[in-house]
């Protein structure tokens, strides 16, 4: 739906999700986000996925169609746009190393990656970031096997020959075939891709702001489902696991016997749900849940185990982020204080509109946070 002109510079956020797509039009308002207009089309569960983590975007030009779809039907203003890559198929991961000249740190940060990115990097497009600056102490630069010739071979070891300040940096990779698909798709659609992120920074953006604590987002999508931890605004440790709301869809459906269709709208019945008092699942969601409760509990031991801090609030995004008293359940069984995050928060828009945003508020999370990429 359209809702003003835009005679300012705006920009679109486009998510495109495993079983969706959503548009989020925002406009520089003296330095905040004005929400010019939004849109979004979904998949039903029995009907092919835009896109799965098994088989990542190969239908191209019936995502790009879609994508001109949500545009028109949107009456969006901008054709500049800013997407997300999904957590699941970007390789992230946090270096330190000591301070050095740009061309010493791009070749340590070159040798480190041959390290941690499984394909070859002729194939990766590698970006990274400096994210803090500390005091660092080399305790030994020798080859760890004890091989001195293979010490010159090593950038990294061959700059550590002293005490220094560290570098703690920020290190991403994706495939170069991936981004070539995106650039594709944008390209059929008619809009111009301005940049690519993370969608991890995107939620940073648009959930938690300025907040300096230790946070962990965990994002529920239909298929997959992505738990970030942030500290001081920075990703810094990124999990995702194959399962998400559709799971807990398949499994209402399997223990009520009932269609798919119908097991989405009991599903959409308990997001309706305001008893925030409970702090209990019924027993299917709870069964079905308990794939994606693991891996938030594996990290959130992995991240106090590796970083001496405890995590101070979680907060839940994605489709299923309001299911029942999801929160309240996470805040017994972790005892972290957990709550349904709000992207709107920062974003100026009608308040006749508050409503319906609140109820769409989690779905748009990722897009929100692209679209402010270029005006915060």
């Amino acid at each position: 739906m359209g809702l003003f002109s835009s005679n300012k510079t705006s920009y679109l956020g486009v998510d495109l999700g495993s079983s969706s797509i959503k548009v989020v039009e925002l406009a520089n308002s003296n330095g905040r986000p004005r929400l010019v207009t939004y849109g979004f089309t979904e998949k039903k569960l029995t009907d092919n996925n835009f896109i799965s983590s098994s088989d990542f975007l190969n239908a191209e030009d019936e995502i790009a169609k879609t994508l001109m779809e949500v545009c028109n039907k949107s009456r969006t203003f901008s054709k500049k746009a800013v997407a997300a890559l999904p957590s699941f198929a970007v390789f992230t991961s946090i270096l330190n190393l000591p301070e050095m000249s740009k061309k010493e740190l791009a070749s340590a940060i070159t040798w480190e990656a041959k390290k941690i990115i499984p394909m070859p990097l002729e194939e990766v497009i590698l970006d990274w970031k400096i994210i803090s600056q500390e005091e660092y102490k080399n305790e030994d630069t020798k080859d760890p096997a004890g091989e001195g010739d293979n010490q010159q071979l090593n950038p990294v070891s061959k700059i550590f020959s002293h005490p220094t300040k560290g570098l703690k940096i920020l290190l991403t990779g994706a495939s170069k075939s991936l981004v070539r698909k995106y650039v594709n798709i944008f390209n059929t659609a008619g809009v111009s891709l301005l940049s690519l992120e993370t969608e991890n920074f995107a939620l940073v953006r648009s959930l938690i702001g300025n907040d300096q604590a230790v946070i962990m987002i965990v994002d529920l999508g239909a298929n997959s489902s992505s738990i970030m931890v942030a500290e001081k605004g920075i990703p810094v440790m990124a999990r995702s696991v194959e399962m998400g709301g559709t799971l807990i869809t398949k499994a209402i459906s399997s223990s009520l016997n009932v269609n798919l269709d119908r097991a989405e709208q009991f599903k959409q019945d308990m997001m309706l749900e305001t008893n925030s008092a409970s702090n209990s699942l019924p027993q299917t969601v709870e069964k079905a849940f308990a794939t994606i409760l693991n891996e938030i509990k594996y990290t959130v031991g992995l991240y106090q185990e590796q970083h001496n801090q405890k995590i101070e609030k979680i907060i839940l995004t994605g489709g299923s982020a309001n299911l029942g008293n999801l929160t309240g359940y996470l805040s017994k069984v972790l005892n972290i204080n957990a709550y349904v995050g709000d992207p709107w928060a920062r974003v100026i828009y009608p308040v006749e509109l508050k409503p319906i945003l609140d109820r769409l508020g989690s779905r748009f999370s990722v897009a929100i946070g692209l679209a402010m990429r270029n005006i915060e």
